[in-house]
């Protein structure tokens, strides 16, 4: 140390000239380091690019913020069709569709009760109410709510599945004439159902079991 100390009292110099070179440096990484943040800052404020980078949910009951990956698989969604469908759950402003039914027919609960909190929004079996789309909640006692869990999606609701019955034929064409699940309770032992032969719709006992055609909200 001594040593290194009586050389930069001999070479004054060079001595403010590496104090010199030091100032540049810490101001360069300091510039960089703003930079970064800001970036970061600016793509929050940014809110076409939070649009299409993050599904925002707000859950007003928690108080809490939640962001989903807005990613898309094309070979299992329909991707590009994803302006198609109003969505009405608040997980996104529209849905995307799976191109295929999930396997086998689902009930929509094994027993004719109602959806109480967590699954649904409130409790009680009320006309209108609708499953959550929340995938962090426990679905196994909803057959088919947990299918679309697994696929990574949710069920529809009835406003969406009929807009999906009224596009069936860009959204692949393929349902056949069978009925579908919706989201929507009707009451304590009844929950909505879109038939594909001609697009009606009824409600049906949760223990029925019907075709499940996945979403997405986007």
């Amino acid at each position: 140390m001594k040593k290194i100390k009586a050389y930069w009292q001999k070479n004054p110099k060079k001595r403010k000239l590496m104090m010199f070179g030091v100032v540049v440096v810490g101001m360069a990484l300091s510039f960089g380091l703003y930079a970064l943040a800001q970036s970061f800052i600016d793509s929050f404020l940014d809110t076409t690019r939070i649009a299409n980078t993050w599904n925002v949910n707000v859950d007003t009951g928690a108080g809490e913020i939640k962001l989903a990956d807005k990613t898309c698989d094309d070979g299992v969604w329909f991707c590009s069709l994803s302006t198609t469908c109003t969505n009405s759950l608040g997980d996104g402003t529209n849905i995307i569709v799976k191109r295929v039914n999930e396997t086998g027919s689902k009930q929509w609960k094994p027993t004719n009760t109602s959806c109480d909190k967590p699954n649904c929004a409130t409790d009680g079996g009320q006309d209108g109410d609708n499953l959550v789309a929340d995938n962090t909640v426990n679905f196994s006692g909803y057959p088919a709510q947990d299918a679309c869990k697994m696929a990574g999606g949710r069920l529809p609701t009835i406003s969406e599945l009929q807009c999906i019955y009224a596009n069936r034929t860009i959204f692949g064409n393929n349902f056949g004439t069978s009925g579908y699940w919706s989201a929507t309770e009707n009451s304590t032992t009844y929950a909505r159902v879109v038939y594909f032969d001609d697009g009606s719709s009824s409600s049906s006992g949760k223990t029925n079991s019907f075709s499940v055609r996945c979403v997405r909200g986007w």
